[in-house]
């Protein structure tokens, strides 16, 4: 057995429901073209479907460049912080993969092209099964001004902010994790936010761009998302999981401001996507009291302890509501 450490690791928090998703992904990553310097390691967060039975159904999966490790549930940041301690010494660069989704063959050979030894971290654009007609970036569109080249194949630029600002700008940038390489050698100690149950990604990119990354992107479609456990899914207004979803992801931006220094554009920007947030907030309770559905006023009490503030902006949401349904009665758009 080779003593020589990975060029890459791969990290994969695992659980899911559904037999068959890890193999998918674990098969797209020793399927990559550089797949003899990868170490594959999953770290399965009690999943119901275990990964080592997966894994154990697949003997043309190389045992020496994989690692199984079982752990007590407690989400994916914290299953990808386990998977970091166990990262082989000597290991420059780490890459993510959740365990539904699956890599086009060429995707750590194309992040390694453009990050080269100016770049820090690297993701690339993907397809979402939910959006079959476009891709991630052309969909949202945030990366549609120039960037400067870095890369004529792969097509590979600079992202030129920091994360910070890219995630700031439109509540959340389009950073896919699974998308995502770094050089874990220069940021070998950081760790995931496993105090967030969503964004701790999003936290993880900013407080790499904090402790000085530099990041670059690559408009290829390197990755697939898949059809697996999912926290945004079936979580539309009046849900089950819909008002845990916003207080969850209100938990997210309002505590941006404790971990790191905003500019004024920034402090705009965040107080933008919390206000929106706010406004999903009571337009969800306004749904479950109009059906007659059930209210978690726990919920509801941790977001006012989150934003003292959203009393005040709240009151005025029910009045926009009634005049969005007056204007699209008579036929006109709101101004």
């Amino acid at each position: 057995m080779s003593t020589t450490p990975p060029l890459i690791a791969v990290v994969i928090p695992h659980f899911q429901r559904q037999a068959g998703l890890l193999p998918k992904a674990l098969a797209s990553a020793f399927a990559q073209t550089i797949a003899d310097r990868l170490h594959v390691i999953v770290v399965d967060d009690e999943s119901p479907v275990p990964a080592q039975a997966e894994v154990d159904a697949h003997p043309e999966f190389p045992r020496a460049q994989l690692t199984v490790h079982r752990k007590p549930n407690g989400g994916a940041g914290s299953a990808r912080n386990k998977a970091l301690d166990l990262v082989p010494a000597g290991t420059r660069y780490v890459a993510f993969l959740d365990s539904d989704d699956d890599w086009r063959p060429n995707h750590l050979e194309n992040a390694l092209a453009v990050m080269g030894e100016r770049f820090d971290g690297y993701f690339a654009d993907w397809w979402s099964f939910n959006y079959p007609d476009q891709t991630n970036f052309e969909r949202i569109g945030t990366l549609d001004k120039p960037h400067a080249p870095v890369s004529a194949q792969p097509p590979g630029f600079d992202l030129g902010v920091s994360p910070l600002e890219h995630i700031l700008s439109d509540g959340g940038g389009l950073i896919q994790t699974s998308t995502v390489v770094y050089r874990f050698d220069r940021f070998p100690a950081l760790r995931f936010r496993e105090e967030f149950f969503n964004g701790q990604d999003f936290f993880f990119w900013m407080d790499l761009g904090a402790g000085g990354a530099t990041f670059c992107f690559s408009t290829e479609v390197d990755c697939n998302n898949g059809e697996g456990i999912n926290i945004y899914q079936g979580a539309g207004w009046g849900t089950e999981r819909s008002l845990h979803r916003l207080r969850n992801e209100l938990f997210v931006w309002t505590s941006v401001p404790r971990f790191y220094r905003l500019t004024d554009s920034q402090h705009r920007n965040n107080q933008r996507t919390i206000r929106n947030l706010q406004q999903d907030v009571v337009r969800d309770l306004l749904h479950r009291v109009r059906h007659g559905k059930a209210i978690n006023f726990k919920l509801v009490r941790d977001i006012l302890r989150f934003d003292p503030t959203f009393l005040l902006y709240a009151a005025a949401v029910p009045f926009r509501v009634l005049g969005e349904k007056l204007f699209r009665r008579s036929g006109s758009a709101p101004a």
